[in-house]
């Protein structure tokens, strides 16, 4: 009695290295020549099954028998068929490196100025969804080709980026000064989008949607900087004319309230002479824009009291001096009050 056939993952059939984590699927063909036939799938890769040419069916690790049931295993022994094993790996290392083919029109958020914006980077990719890879990506193919399917791929996120980026810096509010900063979370927003687009399609996720360079023409960057100088002029000029009108509206405020006053005191003046005077010494003499009122001279002697003209430098009537001129000694010279008889320095009797 001969040993149970089995169908190993063999993948140097298509002269591919067993450790090689480049390839996204290896198909193994073998003719059925034991009814007991298993087949196995290792750790590392699912399965997916296609009896004589029919449809297929997905299996994860595991050692599995060829034939689901008796039926199955009759018809073989009647017609004989063989069996399609397509391996693909669980987790793969592949990064494909990306450029956009075209620049992005962009509208930059702070100038509304249209620029020109170009990307690049790279990202890893992972088998999601097995049944889509397999008939997206696999199909009849017999071995796996890593540049025609970089190619491809790199081909299909190209064209989606642009309404990618566009929608993520738009809803994140960004104008084009801000993109290099901002590449990370950029890069991420896209990644999700990207991915949840690539699984459905393809069956594909991207891993760590890295972003390299971001930026626009210098054109464009020339346009917009333009721009942002002569709206900050335009600023500038806005302020200056502000403030102009600021002072010039505290000008009028103060004229109007000094009018305001002089009108008050020129009634106060005529109406009450004495509320007049204390209204000025209350407002510091010139508060109004109006000096103090000169003060009236003593036109009294202040030895008899007797009145003299302001005029007189002698009182009329006793002779007393009206001068406020100080009275020297003549004796010591020292400095005497205007009205003295006296010498305050010697006691001598001043002339």
């Amino acid at each position: 009695m001969g040993k149970t056939q089995i169908i190993k993952f063999e993948q140097n059939v298509n002269n591919i290295a067993i450790d090689n984590t480049d390839v996204l699927f290896v198909r193994v063909k073998d003719v059925v020549f034991d009814a007991d036939a298993r087949f196995e799938v290792p750790y590392s890769h699912y399965a997916f099954m296609i009896k004589g040419g029919g449809s297929g069916r997905l299996y994860p690790s595991g050692t599995y028998p060829v034939f689901d049931d008796k039926k199955e295993m009759k018809q073989w022994k009647k017609e004989g068929f063989g069996v399609e094993i397509v391996y693909m790996p669980r987790d793969t290392n592949i990064l494909i490196k990306w450029g956009t083919p075209e620049r992005i029109t962009y509208r930059d958020k702070r100038t509304n100025r249209v620029v020109s914006v170009g990307a690049r980077g790279q990202f890893g990719i992972t088998i999601s969804n097995y049944e889509q890879f397999f008939r997206k990506v696999v199909g009849a193919r017999n071995e796996f080709n890593l540049n025609d399917f970089q190619q491809q791929f790199t081909a299909e996120v190209a064209n989606n980026f642009a309404d990618c980026f566009l929608r993520v810096v738009d809803e994140a509010n960004l104008s084009y000064d801000m993109f290099d900063a901002n590449r990370k979370a950029i890069g991420d927003k896209i990644g999700e989008i990207l991915s949840e687009e690539f699984n459905r399609s393809w069956g594909i996720t991207l891993r760590k949607f890295i972003i390299v360079g971001v930026g626009i023409t210098s054109d464009s960057a020339d346009q917009v900087e333009n721009v942002l100088r002569e709206d900050e002029r335009k600023k500038k000029l806005e302020e200056d004319r502000a403030e102009l009108d600021r002072e010039k509206a505290e000008r009028e405020r103060l004229d109007d309230k000094r009018w305001e006053r002089e009108k008050f005191l020129k009634q106060l003046e005529v109406q009450d002479k004495a509320n007049y005077y204390d209204a000025l010494k209350y407002m510091g003499g010139d508060a109004s824009g109006s000096k103090s009122p000169p003060k009236t001279p003593d036109t009294h002697c202040p030895k008899c009291g007797s009145e003299h003209s302001p005029s007189d430098k002698f009182c009329p009537k006793c002779g007393e001096s009206l001068s406020s001129a100080p009275r020297f000694c003549p004796n010591c010279g020292k400095s005497n009050d205007s009205g003295s008889s006296f010498c305050s320095g010697c006691g001598k009797k001043l002339i």
